[in-house]
């Protein structure tokens, strides 16, 4: 894994790209302070570990269902004038769910019906967030550019968690929802003061039919990215319901407040960050590397499942988040690099469908399984997903590289 020569930043040189960032972090600190309010809500209305799956279910679910399809919209339109349109819709819902929480107005199923709203305009904002990296960064700075943003989503679940906790437990929570209204509203400024003469992007996509067949087909015939989709898939998932997990580690294991709900949510986030900005200075990301992160997963959740105290699974969470960021940014890296301009945004509508949509499964059946068999059972069957999953990766590649010298 030989470093990139130059500059673990090397992408922030791009004037648009160091604005867009300072503005991600700020969108995701906000987001995550809204995403622990929200979590600490359901809990204390439902007491349920499935009431939480179903709210992450709602959330992300329409990105399975309508993702393929928002990653077609983002091809169609000028990225920058649909993420201000998609960004001001979640600031007015971020703003509807604070007041309902002030007036003390609030309830289970208008959290939900929340989630849903929230899921439906991100099956759009998601696609057209991560595909609009290139346009600011360019084709050269792309995998240092995936690598920083990948970060800088990762500071927003390191921060946002601790400071809502600390929110929750100081002021309420309807000040969480209020501060991540004003985080949309500073990306929709930025957006609006870019210099787009900088943009280095091509003409939408034209309306056809046959776009969302078109691009399942370009992952048919590639291989690389045949696996990458696959083994993403898979550990998506199985290995990505945080938001049921940790919070149920917290309140089941160690009874605890929702303070250190955020310190064990910043731990994560932390490590995520570190991951990140480990790998953004390497060179381009190979399919080697996806088996490496599923193995490196398997490690770290069967690492939690052991009866640690507070302080060790602290550390614990902080090398999942190590896991994750390496994981994500290899993933995300190897879809960017692979994707052409005319099919950018529904390639990366199947990165958004994994790490997002997978709550639609995911979130419900870790929330339901730790409710019927236990904490530590769930998280060794995690772990025994990821490491299928990385051999199943490491083999067919092997078998692949065979099959290839064997033709020549």
């Amino acid at each position: 894994m030989a470093c990139r020569v130059g500059s673990t930043f090397a992408s922030l040189r791009h004037r648009n790209f160091r604005r867009y960032l300072v503005a991600q972090v700020g969108s995701n600190v906000g987001g995550w302070i809204q995403i622990t309010a929200e979590t600490w809500l359901v809990l204390e209305l439902a007491h349920s570990g499935l009431a939480l799956g179903i709210t992450n279910a709602l959330q992300f679910g329409p990105l399975v269902v309508m993702g393929l399809y928002g990653g077609v919209i983002a091809d169609r339109f000028q990225r920058r004038r649909l993420l201000i349109a998609t960004q001001s819709a979640l600031a007015l819902l971020a703003f509807a769910m604070g007041l309902l929480v002030a007036t003390g107005l609030i309830e289970l199923w208008m959290i939900w019906l929340a989630a849903l709203l929230l899921g439906v305009v991100m099956s759009v904002d998601r696609p057209a967030l991560l595909s609009f990296v290139k346009d600011l960064a360019g084709e050269e700075a792309l995998p240092n550019a995936v690598a920083l943003n990948n970060a800088a989503t990762s500071a927003g679940r390191m921060l946002g968690p601790v400071a809502g906790g600390t929110l929750v437990a100081t002021v309420g929570s309807a000040s969480c929802f209020f501060i991540n209204a004003a985080s949309f509203a500073l990306v929709v400024l930025v957006l609006a003061r870019l210099d787009v003469r900088q943009l280095q992007s091509d003409s939408p996509v034209a309306r056809k039919p046959g776009q969302v067949r078109e691009v399942l087909s370009l992952v048919r015939r590639d291989r690389i990215l045949k696996l990458t989709v696959m083994a993403m898939s898979a550990v998506f998932v199985a290995a990505y319901n945080f938001q049921v997990l940790v919070p149920l580690l917290v309140s089941r294991r160690f009874d605890g407040s929702s303070a250190l709900y955020g310190a064990a949510m910043s731990s994560l986030g932390l490590g995520a960050v570190a991951g990140s900005l480990l790998v953004a200075s390497w060179a381009k990301p190979a399919l080697g590397r996806v088996a490496a992160g599923g193995f490196l997963l398997c490690a770290s959740y069967a690492g939690l499942a052991l009866p640690l105290v507070p302080a060790v699974a602290m550390g614990g969470l902080f090398l999942l988040g190590v896991c994750c960021g390496f994981f994500n940014v290899t993933v995300a890296g190897i879809l960017q690099l692979h994707a052409g301009d005319d099919s950018r945004g529904r390639l990366m509508s199947l990165y958004s469908i994994g790490i997002l949509g997978s709550g639609l499964l995911g979130a419900p059946l870790a929330g339901a399984l730790a409710d019927h068999v236990g904490l530590a059972p769930t998280l060794l069957a995690i772990a025994a997903v990821c490491a299928a999953t990385a051999i199943a990766t490491a083999c067919a590649q092997a078998l692949s590289r065979r099959t290839g010298e064997a033709g020549r």
